[in-house]
């Protein structure tokens, strides 16, 4: 298609050829003379109205940018307002929780940190990042990883090794069968070394190449301030370290299997021996007997970690984990208690 301008100059080029055919006859001549005026102003108007329609589009392309302009102007403000409404929200619901919890307790532990599990949101810390061992808590770990590899009905024979261990032992014996479970579980439940070897011995072949996997594990789950050497959480070489963070991080992955929360949940099992002797085992968390939400999970001491719980409850369909380290003999069963009791109650 031609346009306007275009075509108005074809008729023009007609008309010249005409004018020239028809040199020498005077009323042909003016004619055509006549003809060449109507196309130029022909011409003349097809050049305005195109320039006329050029104005009013560049006109309405300035019009529809600034309607773009102003809506998206728009669009900032109510985006700026939801989050101030959201931000109220969320000041109006932390006040609301203040006032439900009431002042904090008062707590001797130094490294401390509460959490929500399913979110991980933190209600309240204390040198949470605080590089330390952190003793027999660490076999939350050992646990998770005894777990995920599976099939826990399978047979474990005891082998030396398994039995060369510092206390505390609940006195394997080479040659001896227990299914991994039953083992998983009397290490929850009395948290005995010599298990924690057998598991893991059993699981990677050795102490060394289990540690291999502890450590690859929690730098999957991202954790840069942790770093194991054994399973069960005592001194060893390289020094092993981690924070009440990461150990919180731990603890909210073993509370996902069901597995380990039927198991620490537990305040005491009958270990049966394979000459058919039954050894019962006490929770070493005290904190099951005297708090009746709370469902959990795993206790340590050492020197360099202080007395350790990691405790676990429910209640009202809230979930916490509470984790205390270098904490005192009576003062870790009291401050966990206390911080568990403070953070289900909104």
């Amino acid at each position: 298609m031609f346009s306007l301008r275009a075509r108005a100059a074809i008729v023009l080029c007609a008309v010249s050829s005409l004018f020239l055919a028809s040199c020498g006859d005077p009323e042909k001549e003016a004619r055509l003379q006549w003809r060449e005026e109507e196309v130029n102003a022909k011409e003349s108007d097809l050049v305005r109205r195109e320039q006329a329609v050029i104005a009013e589009r560049g006109k309405a392309e300035t019009q529809m940018a600034f309607a773009l302009q102003r809506e998206q102007q728009a669009e900032k403000l109510r985006a700026e307002l939801n989050a101030e409404i959201e931000k109220t929200k969320r000041i109006r619901r932390e006040l609301e929780i203040k006032e439900l919890r009431g002042p904090l307790p008062a707590i001797t532990a130094e490294r401390v940190i509460i959490i929500e599990p399913q979110t991980g949101d933190v209600l309240w810390e204390k040198n949470a990042d605080k590089r330390a061992p952190i003793a027999s808590t660490q076999k939350l770990l050992t646990a998770l990883l005894i777990v995920e590899a599976g099939d826990l009905d399978k047979i474990v024979t005891i082998e030396l090794s398994d039995t060369q261990c510092p206390p505390v032992r609940i006195g394997l014996k080479v040659g001896e069968t227990y299914t991994r479970r039953a083992l998983l579980t009397a290490l929850m439940v009395k948290s005995s070394n010599d298990i924690a070897q057998a598991l893991a011995r059993d699981n990677a072949g050795s102490i060394e190449a289990f540690a291999q996997k502890m450590n690859a594990r929690v730098a999957q789950m991202g954790l840069e301030n942790s770093r194991f050497s054994n399973p069960h959480g005592l001194p060893a070489e390289p020094e092993q370290y981690s924070t009440a963070r990461d150990l919180a991080r731990i603890a909210s992955a073993t509370d996902l299997l069901p597995d380990i929360r039927k198991i620490v949940k537990l305040k005491s099992y009958v270990f049966e021996k394979p000459d058919k002797k039954n050894i019962i085992l006490e929770n070493t968390n005290r904190v099951l007997r005297t708090c009746s939400y709370c469902d959990g999970m795993k206790t340590g001491y050492t020197q360099l970690a202080g007395y350790c719980l990691v405790a676990s409850g429910e209640k009202n369909g809230k979930r916490r984990i509470v984790v205390v380290l270098n904490g005192t003999s009576n003062g870790v069963w009291k401050d966990a208690e206390a911080l568990l009791e403070w953070a289900l109650k909104a």
